[in-house]
Formats: C-alpha cells, structure tokens, sequence
C-alpha cells in the first residue's frame, strides 16, 4: 500500500529536451521547421562508395551539417557509431536546456532510458566491409562495442558518471515511448530522481532500406513527399534518422531547484495486438486499450485533450485501424478532435521517432500550436478525422481556457501498440 501511495504522488515533469532530426538540429531549428511544414526529406547521396543500383527508394529523411566532434572530441567520435553521436548532441542539448548540474546531483538517483532498434549499423558494416577487402588486422577493436543498442547508455553513463538506473528499449519502431514510459515509471517508484530518456537511430544504408522495403514497412517512392498517412494514395511511411531527448525529472526535485518545466507525463499505455510479426492491426482493437490505459493512468477525459499526435504509418490497414480505435475510445468526439503526423516532414526514425514526437507535443503544447500533417492532399473521408493538414492550426480554447494534453501514439510490427499522454 505503502509503495502504491508512493507512486501516486511522486509526479514526472519534463524539464529539457534535446533533439536532431532531419528538418533541424537542436530544438529551436526543429520546432520552426516542424511548425512552418518544411521537409527534412530528401534524395540520398551515393552512400560511401555503394551504388544505389537496385535499392527499392532513395528518399529517407536524412541528418546534414552534421559534426560529431561539435558535441564529442575525435577521439570518441572515431569509436562509436553515428547513432551515439545523434545521442550525445541530443543529451547535451536537453541537459542544457534543464540547466541540470549532474556533478550536483547524487549519481545513483540519476538514470538513463535511451532506445535503439537497429544498433550501430555504419559502423559494424564499415567493418564487415573491411574485414573481406583488407583482412582481420584492419578491423577495428572498437566493433565490439560500437554496434551494440546498449553502446549509446554506456556511453552515455561514462560521459556523465550515471550510476543509477539505465535501460535499452528494443521494440521495433515504438522503442522511444517505451523509454519515455520505463522512465517515468522508475522515478514514480522512486527509483530515480532524474533520468536522461529517448531514443536515437541510424540505419539508412542501402542493406537495412532494402529490407524493410522487402517487408514492406516503408514506400519504395521516389518522391520525398510520398509520406502520405490517412491519404487516399497513402504507399507507407519513409524511413529516417536522428535522436530525441528529454530529461524526466521528480517534480519536486524539479522544483526546488527551479528548473523549466515544459510539461508533465501522466499516462502511458501498451497493448498487443497478438497477431504474429505483422505490421498494426486494421481493427484497432487493442491500440484502443492502449489510449484508455493512458487516458485512465493521467485522469484525462476527451475535453483534456488539444490534439492526438497519431502513429501515421501511411498503409490502408494501419491508418483504418489507427482510426478505428480513436472511434472506439473517444466515440462522437473523436470527429472533433484535431490529429495530426508531424513526422510526415522527417519520416519515421524508429527509436527516436516517439521521442522526437514527444518534444513536438511539448512544444506545440508551449507555443499552443498543432503543427501540421504534410503531402495528405486527399484524405480519405472513411477514417472520419479532423486531420490538422498543410499549415500549423492553434490550439483550441473552451469557455476561455485551452486543453492542457496531448496523446502520442505508437504502433509497430509484431502488434505492439504504445499511447503516451503528457500535460502542460
């Protein structure tokens, strides 16, 4: 009983974000591109000496103008793959903007949750590369490491002597909620007081595009506005890279160190569709649950809500799904409540992709601005959304006060279906 009060009363606020996404590198470059609908996406560059000869798409929503050594020394950057790096500009971005002092702070209060689906895909097949054109001698010792998903916490952990409570969430392509959701969790049950979560991805190389275009997750498009969810041509997502950061801090631990607070995670939830290795389910049932579990778990009612950041995975049976289950969980209201994809101007990032949406939801619940859903030129009535579509749209007000939440939604292959809720 003890441990339950605990829980309840221990509050999660978000105090610095932290982000690197293909439309902008830090959070005020990201935001103005998100908001204004400008694209990251665009045609990849021949990817160091492959040919693109038979790759299914070349669109992807690429990071450029990136350095590693403008956030680590060379050093490091030479021994670790570039999700780390993606990693460590994001994390020192949002420690920045929390003007947290870590030296400060007891090191086993303070966490880490940083996702990884795909691990350190560059770097391992650079050296598989010169494994078979050079001979052993020339493989780096360093492979050992930097391929790994845990590589970016250990990192991480090093840098900036954490000694608490460190996880590495796998889970396809909602790996990023699900560590924005373990580590609320673990500073509910006061384990931490503060932990650095989110997610970082980097796997645009031909042989990762070609298989998941093989599997069918992803347009084989040519054209970098073919993102097009709950649009009548819709062809499925385009793939991305980049890393999303917030830092999750106990709200009284935020408070008395007067720390920004850019809002509050109240609610997560997670369901299975339990339908095989499958792409998200057309019913919509178990995704359904997933919202009322974050809905419940914040004590939020339709009425709380300013929009829903949907999942848009931009395939005819997810989107009906996705659809089906705001109609089952919101019934009449959800013709009235505005979603929208933002990530339609970066593509989908995998474990960074619900990070990165999580700092959009702050922030569009700061500027109390929804920002848009590009390409969807031709919605598809059947789904019967209020989709927020070309430009950005204010916030609503009711009786003179605007709705403080936004829901952000994840779904992913094998059925797995995430809902996060967060609060101004």
């Amino acid at each position: 009983m003890n441990i339950m009060v605990d829980k309840q009363q221990r509050r999660v606020a978000i105090t610095g974000l932290g982000v690197v996404a293909p439309n902008g590198i830090g959070v005020a470059n990201f935001w103005q591109a998100t908001q204004d609908g400008v694209s990251g996406i665009t045609c990849l560059a021949p990817h160091e000496g492959y040919s693109h000869t038979g790759i299914p798409h070349w669109v992807a929503g690429t990071i450029r103008d990136f350095l590693a050594e403008d956030y680590i020394d060379r050093k490091l950057a030479n021994r670790t793959d570039r999700m780390t790096h993606f990693a460590f500009a994001a994390i020192q971005e949002a420690i920045t903007d929390a003007g947290l002092e870590l030296t400060q702070e007891i090191p086993r209060r303070i966490g880490a949750v940083i996702a990884n689906t795909m691990g350190g895909v560059e770097f391992v097949l650079k050296q598989i590369h010169t494994l078979y054109t050079r001979g052993p001698r020339f493989v780096s010792a360093y492979t050992a490491i930097a391929w790994l998903n845990v590589a970016n916490v250990g990192q991480a952990a090093i840098r900036y002597n954490i000694q608490g409570y460190c996880k590495t969430p796998v889970n396809d392509a909602v790996s990023g909620l699900n560590a924005l959701g373990m580590a609320a969790n673990a500073i509910r049950r006061n384990v931490a007081d503060v932990i650095i979560a989110g997610g970082c991805e980097a796997f645009l190389h031909p042989l990762l595009m070609r298989v998941l275009a093989q599997q069918g997750v992803c347009t084989t498009s040519t054209d970098p506005h073919a993102y097009r969810p709950f649009d009548q041509r819709a062809s499925g997502l385009i793939l991305a890279e980049g890393a999303g950061i917030c830092i999750l801090e106990e709200y009284e631990h935020a408070r008395r160190r007067g720390a920004p607070i850019y809002g509050e995670l109240v609610g997560y939830g997670q369901s299975n569709d339990a339908h095989g290795l499958n792409g998200p389910s057309n019913t919509g049932k178990q995704y359904a649950r997933a919202i009322q579990q974050a809905m419940h778990e914040g004590n939020l009612s339709v009425d709380d809500l300013a929009y829903f950041q949907l999942d848009g995975r931009a395939h005819a049976s997810a989107d009906e799904g996705e659809a089906a289950a705001l109609h089952m969980t919101l019934g009449d209201a959800s013709t009235q409540l505005p979603v929208s994809v933002p990530r339609t101007t970066i593509g989908h990032s995998y474990a960074a992709a619900g990070a990165i949406d999580t700092v959009t939801a702050l922030l569009a619940l700061k500027h109390a601005t929804i920002p848009p859903t590009r390409n969807c030129d031709e919605p598809n009535p059947r789904y019967a959304l209020d989709l927020v579509r070309d430009e950005a749209r204010p916030i609503r007000t009711l009786d003179g006060a605007s709705p403080s939440a936004v829901l952000i939604g994840g779904r992913g292959i094998g059925g797995t279906n995430v809902v996060l809720a967060v609060k101004r």
